[in-house]
């Protein structure tokens, strides 16, 4: 069923066909299945590129949805290529304990080399690196030519350095990047920049991105689909013509939805 006007159709896809393009967090996806079995309906459609089956926001749900055993899913297909979707990064920033020398766990690694901020933003704007971090206000470029495998190994490195010497690690826009890396006791890590191309080359080929690197965003974002769960399993009926009648409402930027504030346009879907 056709939104809006919005080129952007909501129905049921199977599991199998949808492509995610990053990893997921296992605590956040048993937390996610949890809600599923407690609340007994899917919150919010899972957003899907039309052409390629890539998924755009909706990874943990995906994977929550393969966890209880669903065979189907209710999406929203988008034209990827459309002005009204875009693709930004997530930043790492990683905070450890007292006495911690982040700069000698970026030499410990290795293939970084120091570099002025205005080097590595240049860097990584152009795809001549693929990942600078950021302490103390000081910048270290890796060395390499924007390869995104390579990038992905040394945050592989810092996501399990921070596991094992128990650091806080939080995503941060990449927007708030230059305020989060003046703190000499936290380490800021920044992919290059993504595309679109990237999103879809990670879904088709299954190199899948680390957890919350890509940051889309959708205008206007479907939300609040509450379908019933039930019917999401495999043993449910076909429901021909299950969203007939939806209706839609678009909510100004700025709109609080389940405690989150949204920069963009919401469409807040209305079941008949």
């Amino acid at each position: 069923m056709a939104l809006l006007g919005t080129g952007f159709r909501v129905g049921f896809k199977p599991l199998a066909v949808l492509r995610p393009h990053e990893r997921t967090i296992p605590r956040h996806v048993d937390k996610i299945a949890a809600e599923i079995v407690r609340d007994g309906i899917q919150k919010d459609p899972i957003i899907v590129d039309e052409d390629s089956g890539a998924v755009l926001d909706g990874m943990h749900r995906l994977a929550a949805f393969e966890k209880l055993g669903f065979d189907k899913a209710v999406c929203c297909t988008v034209p990827y290529s459309s002005r009204s979707v875009s693709v930004s990064r997530w930043a790492r920033s990683y905070r450890a304990p007292k006495g911690v020398d982040m700069a000698a766990v970026l030499r410990g690694i290795g293939g970084f080399s120091k570099a002025t901020l205005t080097e590595s933003f240049e860097a990584l704007d152009g795809k001549k690196s693929g990942v600078a971090a950021f302490t103390g206000g000081v910048a270290y470029l890796a060395v390499g030519d924007g390869d995104l495998s390579a990038a992905f190994s040394k945050v592989d490195a810092l996501d399990l350095a921070s596991e094992g010497g128990g650091w806080v690690r939080k995503f941060v826009p990449e927007d708030e990047v230059d305020i989060e890396m003046q703190d000499p006791a936290t380490v800021v890590a920044l992919v290059r920049r993504i595309t679109k191309d990237d999103v879809v080359t990670a879904a088709k080929t299954g190199r899948l991105f680390p957890c919350k690197t890509s940051m889309h965003s959708i205008d206007p974002r479907p939300v609040s689909v509450r379908y019933p769960a039930s019917d999401l399993k495999k043993e449910a009926p076909e429901r021909s013509g299950a969203f007939e009648g939806v209706g839609a409402e678009i909510m100004p930027p700025g709109t609080f939805y389940e405690g989150r504030r949204y920069k963009e346009r919401l469409l807040v879907l209305r079941q008949p």
